[in-house]
């Protein structure tokens, strides 16, 4: 049987892979996070749109992670109603660039910043 995956599947799983690959590695140094700030700044900064999907979904889950409970406990954000997941991405580009001697922190440290700044109840 023959399956065709289509190219755009196939660039997903290609960038997929390299991801992974890169979290395997930062499993292997002393960190304990997968992507630092300075990382998720330059996807949120690509033209590319795999890129840009891994800047926006990340960040969505961040603000997600938030709300479900997971950080509630810590972090009270109240993001108004018609933010969407571009909203966040400019809201991180715009505070990433502002503090850049943040760049080695974990990518969600400085995002939940972030959301605090610009959303705290």
């Amino acid at each position: 049987m023959d399956v065709k995956i289509p190219k755009v599947l196939s660039r997903m799983l290609l960038a997929g892979m390299f991801v992974f690959a890169g979290n395997q590695l930062a499993l292997a140094s002393e960190k304990t996070y997968f992507l630092t700030s300075a990382s998720l700044l330059t996807f949120c900064q690509s033209n590319l749109p795999l890129e840009d999907g891994i800047c926006q979904g990340y960040l969505a889950g961040v603000a997600d992670s938030i709300y479900s409970g997971h950080q509630s406990d810590f972090v009270s954000i109240c993001i108004p109603n018609g933010i969407n997941s571009n909203d966040l991405k400019s809201l991180f580009v715009q505070y990433a660039t502002d503090y850049p001697e943040y760049f080695g922190r974990p990518a969600d440290g400085l995002f939940t910043d972030a959301l605090l700044f610009k959303f705290s109840c």
